[in-house]
């Protein structure tokens, strides 16, 4: 079966708008997309076009980083304090948090801005360096939480981007354009909804449970995706091919942008019993032949990526819908596209 019929069946079992996913390998590509743009209108989505990987994004904030220290402006031992001498009043306990633990969440951070700051974000029309600062200024004038606890925290890698901010003496988005991308030769990224293909919310949401299929959500609003303070954390879209030219980081050593050192830094869990991923990949034992996966959604999609045993092969799914089942369908499938076997065929 092909991989468009194989997207197909997915889309008519799971009900998704539309889907698309692919598999690489060197420079070999095999991405394919099927559906609609919005569900219950005819227009298919373009086969070029751009979709929203929500916290996928955390490991290009990593791998942006892993360019500075090799280009000598950055240290991954760096103590957060030490990059914000413009911040006034940080916590002392702040000096014994590294940006390697910020990237591991587990640096005492929390998991995300106030709901109070999150609410402001949406409107907020200032510059994003401006938001971020704030952010991080709020985050480190309270002392960190529990040193070496793991909690997932969006807040650490806007922390991260604040961070990145002066150590380029230019916005995030610029110097993740400019440092890793350009190099990458990827030209489809942006940040926030894509305009083209609408994300769609779950109709209902228990806690973090997102459940039936729900309407699209209008790329022109504010609240289709997370406030726009959060692009280092994930706010991001692209193309499918441009993922995959940065997905083949980690499965080529580098290839040739970044050192095979960066790779292993990148990929490392630390010696932590806490410890639950690495800088954006998370480390699979229970999945025949996958080593490393991430996830992200920002409740309206749902983006995958893993890397096969040997890390020499990459696949990923997108699903323009945010329903909480399709979390783990995703990973199935796009373990399936590693050699697992043929995706599941039943309709439903």
């Amino acid at each position: 079966m092909d991989l468009r019929t194989q997207l197909q069946t997915f889309a008519g079992k799971y009900l998704v708008p539309a889907v698309t996913a692919g598999v690489c390998q060197g420079d070999a590509l095999q991405v394919e997309a099927y559906g609609v743009c919005q569900r219950g209108l005819p227009a298919e989505v373009p086969p070029h076009g751009q979709w929203h990987i929500g916290s996928c994004a955390k490991s290009m904030t990593a791998a942006l980083y892993a360019r500075l220290v090799e280009q000598g402006a950055a240290r991954w031992d760096a103590p957060i304090a030490s990059l914000f001498a413009d911040v006034t009043d940080i916590a002392p306990r702040w000096h014994d948090v590294d940006v390697q633990q910020l990237f591991y969440c587990l640096g005492g951070m929390p998991a995300n801005p106030s709901k109070p700051a999150m609410l402001k974000g949406f409107k907020d029309p200032r510059p994003l360096v401006e938001q971020r600062t704030e952010a991080a200024q709020t985050a480190l004038q309270k002392p960190p939480g529990t040193l070496g606890k793991f909690v997932y925290s969006n807040l650490g890698y806007m922390v991260v981007g604040a961070a990145i901010d002066r150590i380029t003496g230019m916005p995030y988005e610029q110097a993740l354009e400019h440092t890793l991308l350009q190099p990458l030769g990827i030209t489809s990224l942006g940040f926030g909804p894509p305009p083209r293909i609408w994300g769609h919310k779950a109709r209902w949401r228990l806690g973090s449970v997102g459940l039936f299929c729900g309407a699209p959500a209008d790329p022109s609003s504010a609240y289709s995706d997370n406030p726009a303070m959060l692009s280092s954390a994930g706010t991001l879209h692209l193309g499918m091919a441009d993922w995959a030219k940065f997905l083949r980081l980690f499965v080529t050593e580098g290839g040739g942008v970044l050192q095979a050192q960066s790779i292993e830094t990148l990929l490392a869990i630390p010696d932590n019993p806490q410890a639950r991923m690495s800088m954006g990949w998370a480390s699979v034992k229970d999945l025949p032949g996958v080593s490393f996966a991430m996830q992200g959604s920002n409740t309206m999609w749902v983006a995958t990526a893993l890397l096969d045993a040997e890390r020499q092969r990459a696949s990923f799914m997108v699903c323009n819908d945010g329903r909480s089942r399709l979390l783990g369908a995703s990973v199935n499938f796009a373990a399936q596209l590693l050699g697992g076997g043929a995706p599941e065929t039943q309709s439903g």
